[in-house]
C-alpha cells in the first residue's frame, strides 16, 4: 500500500510539474514547422529592446485654459490671434461674426493656386482680367497679351496687392473669375471655415463677398505650410520682370504690410513675418499678420479697422499690440522630460534584478504657456495596461499619460525603461518540488502519528 500511495503521488508531481508548461518556450524543433511564431517571439526579444517611435497626441480645450488679464483693448471690429502649431486661442473678438475681408482675400487665392499649379507654369494676362477691375483699386500694370509664370503673379498678388493679378491666376485655374470662387468656396468649407463665402479672388467689394476672422487664420495656417508663400509674404519690394510685350525691367512694388519696413519706424515690427493687408470703404482696414519670437510663432487677423485716437491705423496698432502681449505674458516651456519617472512597478514573474520596472515617457514634451507656469501646474492622468507581466522589452509601450497644461492636452505613451526578464522555468520548479516533498514529508508524519 506504501508502495503504491508513493508512486501515485510520484505520478501526479511529473503531470503537474511546470516542466511542460515552459519547455515549449525555450526548445525549438528544427522540423517542427508550427512552431515559426514562438521562435520569432524569442528572436524578437533577444536584445531587449524594440524600435520605439514617440506619439504624441494634441487636444486643445478652450476651456481649461487660464484667463489673462491685461489683455490690450482692440479697437477694430473682429479680431483673432492664436498660435497655429497648437491652435492655442490667445485672444479673440467677434472672431465668426460676417465681416468684409478686402484684398486679405488673395491669401484663399494664393492656396488654391500652390495647391493646383506649378511656379513655372506660364499665364496669359487677358483683357477681361484687367477689365474686371475698377478704377482706384490697386494693381501692377499687367499687359493684356502678357506672359507671366505663377511665381511672378503670385509676387504681384501677394506685395502690391493686384488685382489683375488674381483675375489672371482664377482664369489660368479654372477657366472664370467664377468658377475659381467656387473653388475657393469649396477649399475654404474642406478646412473648416463656417462664415466664408467669396464671389472674387481678389477681394473686390461684393455684399455677398464675406468671411469671419477665424476663417482667415484657418486660411492663412494652411498657406504656412508652403515655404513659398511664406517667402513671398515677407518681401519687402518685388520687381516683376520684363515681359514678351513689357521689355522694361521698372514695375518694382513695396509691400503694402507696413509691419515689414523700417522705413515706417511708427508702424514697424522687427518680428513680423507677413502675411496681408486689405482695404475697401465698407470693410475698413484689415490685416493677416505673422510674426515669431522666443520660438513662438503667432497668426493675427483684424479686420473693420480705422484710424485710432492716436492717429495710427487700427489694423497695424491693434496686431502690434496683441503680438507684444502674447510674447511679453507667454513662452515655450517643458512640461514632460523623456526619462521623467511616473510610476515604479513590480513586474509579475520577473526575475529579482529586473523585476522593479521605472514606467517613464518616451519623449520631451514643450508647449505655450503662461509665464508664471511650471510643471508643477501640470495636470497628469495615468492610465497603466491592465496585465503586465514578464518578459517586458525597454522601450515597450505600458500604457497612457496624459499632461494638461492650460487647455492644452498632450497624450503619449508610458514605457518600460529596461528589459524585464522572465524567471527561468527551474525556479517554478523548484519551487514546486519543494512544495509537493514538504506535502509528502507532512503525509508520512501524519500516517505515522496515527499508526502510533
Amino acid at each position: 500500500m506504501k508502495k503504491r500511495f508513493f508512486i501515485s503521488l510520484i505520478i501526479i508531481f511529473i503531470l503537474l510539474s511546470p516542466i511542460n508548461i515552459y519547455a515549449n518556450e525555450f526548445v525549438i524543433t528544427p522540423n517542427n514547422t508550427s512552431d515559426e511564431s514562438s521562435l520569432d517571439d524569442s528572436l524578437a526579444y533577444s536584445d531587449g529592446k524594440s524600435d520605439y517611435e514617440s506619439n504624441v497626441i494634441l487636444e486643445y480645450k478652450q476651456d481649461e485654459q487660464s484667463i489673462m488679464n491685461g489683455i490690450p483693448e482692440i479697437g477694430c471690429k473682429a479680431a483673432y490671434i492664436a498660435e497655429p502649431t497648437t491652435g492655442k486661442v490667445i485672444y479673440e473678438k467677434n472672431s465668426h461674426e460676417k465681416m468684409f475681408p478686402a484684398s486679405t482675400t488673395k491669401i484663399l487665392t494664393a492656396l488654391v493656386v500652390l495647391e493646383n499649379c506649378k511656379l513655372t507654369d506660364k499665364a496669359v494676362v487677358s483683357k477681361k482680367a484687367i477689365d474686371l477691375v475698377p478704377s482706384g483699386y490697386s494693381n501692377a500694370k499687367l499687359q493684356v497679351g502678357e506672359e507671366l509664370d505663377i511665381l511672378s503673379l503670385l509676387y504681384a498678388l501677394l506685395v502690391p496687392s493686384a488685382n489683375e493679378a488674381a483675375n489672371v491666376l482664377a482664369e489660368h485655374v479654372s477657366g472664370s473669375v467664377e468658377d475659381f470662387a467656387e473653388l475657393c468656396n469649396n477649399r475654404a468649407k474642406e478646412l473648416g471655415c463656417e462664415t466664408l463665402h467669396f464671389v472674387n479672388p481678389n477681394g473686390i467689394h461684393n455684399d455677398e463677398h464675406y468671411c469671419s476672422a477665424y476663417d482667415l487664420y484657418l486660411i492663412a495656417k494652411e498657406c504656412q505650410k508652403y515655404e513659398t508663400f511664406n517667402e513671398i509674404v515677407k518681401t519687402k519690394s518685388f520687381t516683376l520682370p520684363a515681359t514678351n510685350v513689357y521689355p522694361k525691367n521698372d514695375r518694382t512694388f513695396t509691400n503694402t504690410n507696413l509691419l515689414l519696413l523700417p522705413s515706417f519706424p511708427k508702424v514697424y515690427y522687427q518680428y513680423c513675418t507677413g502675411i496681408k493687408t486689405g482695404h475697401t470703404t465698407p470693410a475698413g482696414d484689415c490685416l493677416v499678420a505673422s510674426s515669431s519670437y522666443k520660438n513662438i510663432n503667432l497668426i493675427s487677423v483684424v479686420l473693420g479697422g480705422k484710424t485710432n485716437s492716436k492717429g495710427l491705423n487700427e489694423r497695424f496698432y491693434d496686431t502690434t499690440q496683441l503680438f507684444e502681449f502674447v510674447y511679453n505674458n507667454y513662452s515655450i516651456k517643458t512640461i514632460a522630460d523623456e526619462k521623467d519617472v511616473f510610476t515604479t512597478i513590480n513586474v509579475k514573474n520577473a526575475t529579482k534584478d529586473t523585476s522593479s520596472l521605472d514606467v517613464i515617457t518616451g519623449t520631451n514634451i514643450s508647449s505655450i504657456v503662461p509665464n508664471n507656469f511650471n510643471k508643477d501646474n501640470v495636470q497628469v492622468v495615468i492610465s497603466l495596461d491592465e496585465e503586465i507581466k514578464a518578459p517586458i522589452k525597454q522601450n515597450q509601450v505600458l500604457g497612457k499619460i496624459i499632461f494638461k497644461a492650460d487647455g492644452l492636452n498632450y497624450t503619449t505613451d508610458l514605457i518600460a525603461s529596461h528589459e524585464v526578464e522572465k524567471k527561468p522555468f527551474w525556479i517554478y520548479n523548484s519551487i514546486f518540488v519543494g512544495v509537493v516533498f514538504l506535502f509528502l514529508i507532512i503525509i508520512v508524519i501524519v500516517k505515522k502519528l496515527k499508526e502510533r
